[in-house]
């Protein structure tokens, strides 16, 4: 599956430039989460996305249609009887947007969706509307747990609306419980995973990412360059194409959004990494992290204190994570090569070595390294010998060709 071609390679910066240039309606419902909706509206339209907003009766109690029109450069709409028009605007609507958004969606409104109700706009839009349709309710966590709205949930999941775990904590009531609208990144990416080809469904995706950390004392340890970036690109581009993903990462990378079917595991050293990958699941490998070959022989407890000659570190070697783990019929394993000098030769040792299906080999230091870096250069290393080199551009534009590739691959046949 390529990326939408109203993106270029250069521009393809993030997980929400798949929103570029994609019609979004969102609808907004009369709770006191409304105000957000701006703030989803801002993201949605610096994604490049065009926006329209539509907004209940009791909506506007919180928040005008003026803010959404500001933002969004689109109409925004409330009333079928506010003027005179020669279309069906609902309709016309209908046939507009690609997706549609509920948030906040309110006790009331996923009533209405669940058995069908069209007296507005809203619910008459959504009525014609058979795109990809997302709620994310908010509201009193009493309110969220009665048999009606728990039935209403229910009933609208069966249909196929996505709908968005509502967070747990302090609510506008001063009560705490669930019902807070989900996070605004959470709604963004589940929207952007909405239009995204599901070619990923069904895979368990395992994607390691960042340095590890070795430690010789209680503050001082070994480590790597490594940000993580390009393995959490990978877990998020994995995630938008379907993919059941777990990202194990080390200690220098971002906690990913509180995402359904996608798990995050904290590591520190290189054996933590390899005990996590042998406690997970998997079809798909992709080893994009940059565990330390080496650790201090000896731990020291407490700190190494200075002196006039420097104590001697005695280094251990790690074991070889790709080496270590067996392989499964119905596997595919993708590893990453960073070297310095001779890159694709080394990448193919590495591939025969480890008994890869595919190599991703990247520069790894000077002008141009990959890290720490928000581009990447790579050259893709298949078993059967091809060679596919990348010019250089964004890391998700990079982890979405990756991956790419690895759908083209056959999974093992023999252990």
């Amino acid at each position: 599956m390529s990326a939408p071609s109203n993106n270029e390679a250069g521009a393809w910066t993030g997980p929400l430039s798949i929103l570029a240039g994609r019609r979004l309606a969102l609808v907004v419902t009369g709770g006191v989460a409304a105000y957000k909706a701006a703030e989803l509206t801002r993201v949605w339209t610096r994604a490049g996305a065009r926006v329209r907003a539509i907004l209940t009766e009791n909506a506007v109690r919180f928040i005008t249609p003026l803010t959404f029109e500001a933002l969004t450069g689109e109409p925004a709409y409330l009333s079928m009887w506010s003027r005179p028009q020669y279309n069906i605007e609902h309709i016309e609507l209908a046939a507009w947007a690609e997706a549609a958004t509920v948030a906040p969606a309110t006790a009331n409104f996923l009533a209405k969706m669940a058995h069908g109700l069209a007296d507005d706009f809203a619910s008459t839009f959504l009525l014609a509307f058979s795109g990809p349709t997302l709620a994310a309710p908010a509201m009193n966590n009493r309110m969220l747990s009665a048999p009606a709205t728990r039935n209403n949930l229910k009933t609208l999941t069966q249909r196929g609306v996505t709908l968005l775990k509502p967070d747990t904590g302090l609510l506008a009531c001063g009560e705490v419980g669930a019902g807070r609208l989900a996070e605004i990144d959470v709604i963004t990416l589940t929207t952007a995973r909405a239009l995204t080809p599901q070619d990923f469904a069904g895979r368990a995706v395992a994607v390691s990412a960042g340095s590890t950390w070795e430690s010789w004392d209680d503050i001082r340890f070994l480590a790597n360059r490594s940000t993580g970036r390009m393995g959490r690109e990978l877990a998020l581009a994995a995630w938008l194409r379907g993919a059941r993903v777990t990202l194990i990462a080390g200690p220098t990378v971002p906690e990913p959004p509180t995402l359904p079917n996608l798990i995050f595991i904290r590591v520190e050293s290189t054996c933590d990494l390899l005990a996590a990958l042998k406690g997970t699941d998997f079809d798909t490998l992709i080893m994009a992290a940059a565990p330390a070959d080496f650790r201090p022989a000896h731990r020291v407890t407490g700190k190494v204190k200075k002196k006039v000659n420097p104590p001697a570190l005695t280094l251990a070697t790690n074991p070889d994570i790709l080496k270590t783990l067996p392989r499964w019929v119905g596997e595919v394993v993708v590893g990453f090569a960073a070297e310095d000098d001779d890159l694709v030769n080394r990448a193919r040792a590495k591939l025969a070595d480890k008994n890869l299906d595919l190599v991703v080999a990247n520069q790894a230091g000077g002008p141009g390294g990959a890290f720490g870096s928000p581009n990447n250069h790579i050259r893709l290393i298949f078993r059967d010998g091809t060679v596919t080199e990348l010019s250089p551009r964004p890391k998700f534009a990079v982890a979405w060709a990756i991956l790419e590739a690895v759908a083209t691959l056959h999974p093992r046949t023999t252990n």
